[in-house]
């Protein structure tokens, strides 16, 4: 049986977050501008500036930026359900329906369709102004993370 989940305080995703960039690798080096927006039990807000780095050589958003956002919007949703320890990604897979810009907001919008004992499914939206750029799912393997001493659990 799962431990019962609840998110204690909106500052653990916030936290989890920090700890991407702090970790210093892949994270902080594509996506160090992502800002969280708004946290709720099981979802997430979070929004970045598209910058010339983030392009291709089309000069659009690169498809590879947008799956890492997918990861990172998956694994915050997860911490949104109070573990610190958000898993190991099993299968990742985007859509890509629109294109972004330089200098374009990227708005992402990520939840926690299911958060089972042994694994977990996210859905990733991402936004440029009221238009769908990329739809992301993201599995995790979760059956370790809680076990981590910096979780919020509630029983």
């Amino acid at each position: 049986m799962i431990p019962s989940v609840v998110l204690r305080s909106p500052q653990l995703v916030q936290k989890v977050l920090k700890s991407f960039h702090a970790a210093g690798g892949y994270d902080a080096l594509v996506l160090p501008g992502l800002k969280l927006v708004d946290t709720k039990d099981g979802s997430v807000s979070a929004e970045f500036q598209v910058e010339k780095k983030h392009l291709n050589r089309l000069e659009s958003v690169h498809g590879g930026l947008l799956a890492t956002a997918v990861d990172i919007g998956g694994s915050l949703a997860i911490a949104s359900k109070g573990l610190y320890a958000t898993g190991v990604s099993t299968d990742i897979n985007i859509s890509y329906i629109s294109g972004a810009k330089l200098g374009e907001t990227i708005t992402l919008k990520a939840r926690v369709d299911k958060l089972g004992k042994t694994l977990a499914f996210t859905t990733v939206e991402l936004y440029a102004k009221d238009r769908l750029v990329a739809l992301g799912r993201h599995n995790k393997f979760v059956a370790l993370a809680y076990k981590h001493p910096e979780n919020e659990l509630k029983g």
